[in-house]
């Protein structure tokens, strides 16, 4: 045998490797796949996907309010709430505020924590919080970062995603600052 006859032998051999592994490959997605009588396109489940998807949408404007109305509460500063939907996957919301110091950091994540827990919903994670220089809560498709003045301005979130149009979020008539009663006299 020559040293060319070996070579196609052996590619002969791999491509026949290849070709099992191929079918099994087949073989396993033909498991995954439904017969079709399992698919029913009624119209009514289309509008009732589509009218979970504008409550899915409300809910995490909601939310994002939720939490920058929370920030407000603690004194937050330049509360943003970028609107990333249609941009990235990431999230739906961020919402973007600075504090004065760590414990300000702080006291504006456990305010934003508490009002969340008080709705039913839980972060999916925190990050940042002991050094409280930046305070990321992360709720799915609403992000919240909480940033110490030096922080926000060298990574400036909003420039990164400036094509994201700003939330309006009404901080006037935030529900949850304390109502305080005046002395009467």
């Amino acid at each position: 045998m020559t040293f060319e006859d070996k070579n196609l032998e052996d590619d002969s051999v791999e491509s026949q490797i290849s070709q099992v592994e191929t079918d099994r490959e087949l073989e396993d997605d033909d498991d995954l796949l439904l017969d079709d009588d399992e698919f029913e396109d009624d119209d009514d489940d289309v509008e009732d996907d589509e009218l979970d998807e504008v409550n899915e949408d409300t809910d995490s404007v909601e939310r994002a309010t939720w939490l920058a109305q929370s920030a407000d509460a603690v004194r937050a500063e330049d509360i943003k709430v970028l609107d990333l939907r249609g941009l990235t996957i990431i999230a739906d919301f961020f919402v973007i505020c600075t504090g004065k110091s760590s414990i300000q950091l702080r006291a504006i994540a456990d305010r934003a924590e508490e009002t969340m827990d008080q709705r039913g919903y839980k972060k999916l994670r925190v990050e940042g919080y002991q050094e409280a220089v930046w305070i990321l809560l992360d709720y799915g498709d609403v992000v919240m970062h909480i940033m110490a003045a030096e922080q926000r301005e060298f990574y400036h979130l909003e420039d990164f995603w400036k094509s994201a149009p700003l939330l309006p979020v009404d901080l006037e008539n935030n529900p949850f600052l304390p109502v305080r009663s005046r002395p009467t006299i």
